[in-house]
Order: C-alpha cells, then sequence, then structure tokens
C-alpha cells in the first residue's frame, strides 16, 4: 500500500480530530517542542468503530512508521501508545526531527532559530506578529536573532492543533487576513484554529517565536 493511502487510512479512522475528550484523554490534538530536537504528537479524536477494529487501527499506524522507519532510519519516528476510552481514541507519536513530522504527516514544519528560518527563505519580515500583551511587533527588530527560537507550523482548514514549546512564548503570528485564528495558551502554548474555508486542501502557516 502506497505511503500517502495508508496515512489517510490512519486519519479517517481518528474522525473529528478535535473535540471533547472523555476521561483523561486530552481534548485537542498537540505537537510538543523538546530541547532535544525532537517532536512528540498527540493525535486525537472520535473513533469510528463502524468501518475500523482498535487492533486494526494500531496495526496499521504500526505499519506506517515501520516503513517510514525503513526507509529513513531506525528510531526516526516511534508510535508510543494507542489507546480508547469511551469512544475516543489517541495515538502518541515521537519523531527525532522537525524534519521527521513534516515528512511523516505531509505537513509543513521548521524548528530552529529566527536567523536559521530566514537562512532557508522564510520572509518572516512579511509576517505581522504580536506579542503576548497584544502589541504587533516587527522581527526585523528584534535583538538576538541567532538566540530566538521559531517553530513554524502548517495545518489545514479544519484541523485545530495546540502548539507546546520548551521555552516562553513571545509573539505569534496575527490571525487577520487568514482562515486561522492563533492565540496564546498559557506561557508555553499556542492554540491554532484553522477555520474551514473555500479551499478545502490549502495549508496554511503559523508562526511562533519563543526563548
Amino acid at each position: 500500500m502506497q505511503k500517502g493511502k495508508t496515512l489517510l487510512l490512519i486519519l479517517a479512522a481518528v474522525s473529528g480530530l478535535a473535540g471533547c475528550g472523555q476521561g483523561s484523554l486530552p481534548d485537542v490534538c498537540s505537537v510538543s517542542i523538546g530541547k532535544d530536537g525532537g517532536i512528540a504528537h498527540q493525535v486525537v479524536g472520535n473513533f469510528d468503530q463502524n468501518y475500523y477494529e482498535m487492533e486494526g487501527l494500531e496495526t496499521l499506524a504500526s505499519d506506517r512508521v515501520s516503513e517510514y522507519c525503513a526507509d529513513n532510519g531506525a528510531d526516526k519516528v516511534s508510535l508510543m501508545s494507542v489507546e480508547e476510552k469511551g469512544g475516543k481514541v489517541l495515538l502518541q507519536f515521537q519523531y527525532a526531527t522537525d524534519q521527521d513530522y513534516s515528512d511523516f504527516n505531509h505537513r509543513e514544519m521548521f524548528v530552529g532559530t529566527v536567523e536559521e528560518a530566514n537562512g532557508r527563505g522564510y520572509k518572516l519580515d512579511h509576517v505581522a506578529f504580536v506579542s503576548s500583551g497584544g502589541e504587533p511587533v516587527e522581527l526585523g527588530g528584534i535583538s538576538d536573532s541567532e538566540k530566538k527560537q521559531i517553530v513554524i507550523i502548517g495545518t489545514k482548514p479544519s484541523e485545530e492543533l495546540v502548539v507546546n514549546t520548551y521555552g516562553r512564548i513571545l509573539y505569534i503570528n496575527q490571525s487577520a487576513d487568514s482562515d486561522l485564528d492563533v492565540s496564546f495558551s498559557g506561557k508555553k502554548g499556542v492554540h491554532i484554529v484553522h477555520q474551514a474555508g473555500e479551499n478545502a486542501d490549502e495549508s496554511v502557516l503559523s508562526y511562533i517565536v519563543f526563548e
């Protein structure tokens, strides 16, 4: 089976990737950035038991991880756990790098310094940022761009995601002029809601600066 189709089957089995949690399961999908460069990913949603069984879902996810690691190296992606409770399901993945997250999920992600992001071609001077206090910020005017960290992550329409960082978040991109609702969630978290727009497959980037 083609890798892309396998991933789509996993996502189809876990429908409604955001919503009310049951018991101890989290409410929303999340990505957590580790200081060592690793990425922890929790996929949570409703489990369609009319078409899938838990064992089959776990096998699909495990096989996809094995295929990826066979092509890209051992331990690049790990399936940490699969849990079902009250009609909800939680899959926990661990990625060695941001590039592994991108390649495995077909979602853009970059984690590095602001200086490195500019070197990669991300036009950060064209992004409207805001501080936690609601003040507009231009990244071109900040100091220590070689030390400030940034997460750049893509989401598609109808996706909801919490991004957790290991440091205090300084700035996020403003929500205006896009289908994104990006907001601070504590000192080290950002909540992203990508509304369903006309372009159902169009991915939009969010930008998170932290230290």
